[in-house]
């Protein structure tokens, strides 16, 4: 009987600690919201680019590439992860038409960056560790 007893007590405790809607220290009111702020950095973020036709860029870098053009150097650019499909960059020996392809996944890449002038940043994804982990991607970087 006193077991059934602490599992009720456990079980108010638990669903009086439970909350079902944002708390904030002070409630968003568009009264704090000044229109004269200036941004300081910018930030392009971009994840899954890894493959793209021979000789060209897929679509979505077409278009980042177009916003990086308009970026200045207060910006940065971070890929974020699985830059090489499908299965990161391949080694010359184990495969050269492979290592020519995924040479040409991670160029497609870098062409977006030619006329941008702010910091660039390369995270790996799970695709990028698939071609024997580190060496992998010591051949990437």
């Amino acid at each position: 009987m006193k077991k059934h007893w602490i599992a009720v007590l456990l079980l108010i405790l638990v669903y009086g600690c439970a909350t079902y809607e944002a708390k904030y220290a002070e409630p968003f009111s568009d009264d704090n919201v000044t229109a004269d702020k200036q941004v300081e950095h910018t930030f392009y973020l971009i994840g899954d680019a890894g493959k793209s036709p021979e000789g060209d860029l897929n679509p979505t870098l077409k278009k980042f590439k177009k916003q990086l053009e308009q970026a200045n150097k207060n910006s940065t650019a971070i890929f974020l992860g699985d830059n090489i499909y499908p299965i990161g960059f391949i080694g010359k020996d184990d495969d050269p038409e492979g290592h020519e392809h995924s040479k040409h996944y991670l160029d497609a890449q870098l062409a977006t960056l030619q006329s941008f002038k702010g910091k660039t940043i390369f995270i790996p994804g799970n695709h990028d560790w698939y071609s024997k982990g580190l060496e992998g991607l010591e051949r990437e970087e």
